[in-house]
C-alpha cells in the first residue's frame, strides 16, 4: 500500500531529474528554488488529480467540514454565533467548491512548474496552503476537545483522543491515501516553508518556454481540469476507484476481517478526569493493571475514566500483529421494516441488485382527497312470528362526503422518471432471472419511501442504510449495484444504466 513517505520520495526524485533538466537547459536562477518549485508543483499536480478522480468524495467531505463549523460557531454566545447559518447555505454548494478547489490546485501545480506568473503563483499557492493548513489544523486540534465541549472552550480542551475529531480525515488525497489529521496537519505546516520562500524569491523562480507557451498550456490544463471534474462528478462514476465498495471487493470477507480486528483492540491507556478540580491527565497503564489505575485515580477523590485510549485493530497472523484499516465496510448495516438484515444479504450466494438511493428528489406537501362516511343502521328482524330465531339486517342511512388532508411525497418528476422508465425495467427483468432486488435509501428518508416507492411504481422492497455508507459504496443518485455472493460484481450510474437484456448478458 503506498504511502505518504514513498510519495514524498517519490515527488523529491521527480523534482532532483526536473531541476537537472532545466540546469541543463540553461533555464535556473537558483538550483534550491527551481528544486522547491518542482518539488510542490509536482505534489500539487498529484494530489488535485487523485481528487479530479473523484470530486464528489471531495465535496462529501467539504460538507463535513461545512457541519462541524456550523455546530461550532452555533455553540458561541458571541457574535460570532451568526455565522452559523452560513454553512448549511455553503454545503448546497458543496460540489461547486470541489471543482473549482481542485482545478486551482491542478492549476497551481502546473504554474509553478512552468514558473507562470511568479509572484501571483507564490500569494496563490501561499493562501491556499494557509486554507488547508487551516483545515487538518481544525481537524486534528479537535481531538483535544471533549464531545461536549466547543473548539474555542480552551479551558476545557484535554489530551488528545483520536476518537474526539469532529472530521476523521482531511481528504488530502481523496480516498487514495487516508492520512492521519495529525500527519496531514504537520504536512501542510511543513509546504508553508517553501510557500514563504517562494514569496521572498519569486523572482529567481525557474520560468519554461516563452510567455505565450506558459499561457497557453495553463490555459489548457485550466480547462481540461474543469471538464473532466465536471464529467467525474455529474456524469459518470470514477473512472479510477479507490473506495472500499469498488468492484471485485467481497465484503463480507472484508467486513469479517475488520470485525475480527476491532474484537482485538486493547485498552493501553486511560484519559482521568477529576470532577472536583476539572484536572485531567493522560496514563498510560494497560487494562491488565486497571486496578493500578484505580489505585493512582481513586474515586473517592473525584477521579473518573474520560476515555479509553486503545491500540489500532489488528488481526494476529503467524504470531505477528498485523494492523488492519477500519474502512466504511465495518460500518456496512442495512435494515429492513422488520430488523437487520445485513448477514442475510451478504450470506446470498446468487445475484443481487441494489438501488442505491441517497437522497429522495422531492419535497413533502399536504395533499386532499375525498372519504366517504358512511351512517349504518342495524334492524332487528324475528325470521317466523312462532320462532325465537332473530336476525339483524344492516342498512345505509346517510353518505357523507368528507374531505381529508394527510402529509405526502411528491418526487420530483425527472428523478421519478428514471425509476419508472428505467430502473424498474430492469428490476423485473433481474426478478424474472430469480435475482434478490431491492432499494436502499437512508434513515431519514425511510418515512418518505413508501410514498416514493406507490408513486413510481416499484414492486420491490425499500431497505434503509446510514447516508454516509451509501454515498461511500457508489457516486450516483440513483445507482445501481450488482453483487454476487457477497461481492461487489458491477456498478452503474443512473446517466448510463444498462437495459435489461444487456444486464442479464453480463452476469448469467
Amino acid at each position: 500500500m503506498t504511502s505518504l513517505s514513498t510519495l514524498v520520495v517519490t515527488f523529491a526524485l521527480t523534482a532532483a531529474v526536473l531541476t537537472l533538466l532545466t540546469y541543463w537547459l540553461r533555464r535556473i536562477q537558483h538550483v534550491g528554488v527551481s528544486l522547491l518549485q518542482y518539488f510542490c508543483g509536482v505534489w500539487f499536480i498529484f494530489s488535485g488529480a487523485v481528487k479530479a478522480i473523484d470530486p464528489i468524495g471531495t465535496a462529501y467531505k467539504m460538507e463535513d467540514y461545512f457541519t462541524a463549523f456550523e455546530s461550532t460557531f452555533g455553540g458561541l454566545q458571541n457574535g460570532f454565533a451568526k455565522l452559523a447559518p452560513v454553512f448549511p447555505v455553503l454545503a448546497r454548494y458543496s460540489e461547486g467548491f470541489s471543482i473549482g478547489m481542485i482545478a486551482l490546485e491542478i492549476v497551481l501545480g502546473v504554474m509553478l512548474v512552468l514558473g507562470f506568473w511568479r509572484r501571483l503563483t507564490a500569494w496563490l499557492f501561499f493562501l491556499l496552503l494557509l486554507f488547508f493548513t487551516f483545515l487538518t489544523g481544525f481537524t486534528y486540534l479537535t481531538g483535544f476537545v471533549p464531545p461536549d465541549a466547543n473548539f474555542f472552550d480552551w479551558a476545557k480542551w484535554g489530551p488528545y483522543v483520536k476518537t474526539q475529531m469532529r472530521v476523521t480525515d482531511c481528504g488530502c488525497f481523496g480516498d487514495f491515501i487516508k492520512l492521519d489529521p495529525k500527519v496531514s496537519f504537520l504536512k501542510d505546516v511543513f509546504l508553508l516553508v517553501p510557500a514563504l520562500i517562494f514569496l521572498g524569491y519569486h523572482h529567481q523562480m525557474h520560468q519554461l518556454f516563452t510567455a505565450r507557451g506558459r499561457r497557453f498550456l495553463t490555459g489548457i490544463v485550466a480547462l481540461t481540469s474543469v471538464l473532466f471534474c465536471g464529467y467525474s462528478t455529474y456524469y459518470n462514476l470514477p473512472l479510477i476507484d479507490f473506495r472500499p465498495f469498488k468492484v471485485g471487493t467481497n465484503v463480507r470477507e472484508r467486513r469479517a476481517l475488520e470485525q475480527e480486528a476491532r474484537s482485538n483492540i486493547e485498552i493501553i491507556g486511560w484519559v482521568m478526569e477529576n470532577e472536583r478540580t476539572g484536572k485531567v491527565e493522560k496514563v498510560m497503564i494497560p487494562m491488565s493493571r486497571y486496578r493500578e489505575v484505580m489505585e493512582r485515580y481513586p474515586k473517592s477523590e473525584g477521579w473518573r475514566v474520560k476515555e479509553q485510549i486503545k491500540t489500532e485493530p489488528f488481526v494476529e497472523i503467524n504470531g505477528k500483529r498485523i494492523v488492519i484499516q477500519e474502512t466504511k465496510i465495518s460500518d456496512f448495516a442495512i435494515e429492513s421494516e422488520s430488523g437487520d438484515i445485513t448477514e442475510e444479504l451478504l450470506q446470498y450466494p446468487g445475484y443481487s441488485l441494489m438501488i442505491v438511493a441517497y437522497k429522495l428528489h422531492g419535497q413533502k406537501t399536504i395533499e386532499s382527497f375525498i372519504v366517504q362516511d358512511t351512517v349504518w343502521a342495524y334492524d332487528t328482524l324475528r325470521t317466523r312470528a312462532s320462532d325465537s330465531i332473530i336476525s339483524i339486517s344492516p342498512r345505509v342511512v346517510e353518505v357523507t362526503p368528507r374531505k381529508v388532508m394527510r402529509e405526502t411525497f411528491i418526487p420530483e418528476a425527472w428523478y421519478a422518471d428514471i425509476f419508472r422508465n428505467e430502473i424498474n425495467a430492469v428490476a423485473q427483468a433481474a426478478q424474472k432471472q430469480g435475482w434478490r432486488v431491492y432499494a436502499v435509501t437512508t434513515f431519514q428518508d425511510s418515512e418518505m419511501a413508501n410514498d416514493f416507492r406507490q408513486k413510481v411504481g416499484a414492486d420491490y422492497p425499500f431497505h434503509h442504510a446510514d447516508d454516509k455508507l451509501l454515498k461511500t459504496i457508489i457516486r450516483s443518485n440513483p445507482g445501481l449495484v450488482v453483487w454476487h455472493d457477497g461481492s461487489v460484481v458491477g456498478m452503474y450510474h443512473w446517466r448510463h444504466l444498462p437495459t435489461p437484456d444487456a444486464l442479464l448478458r453480463r452476469f448469467h
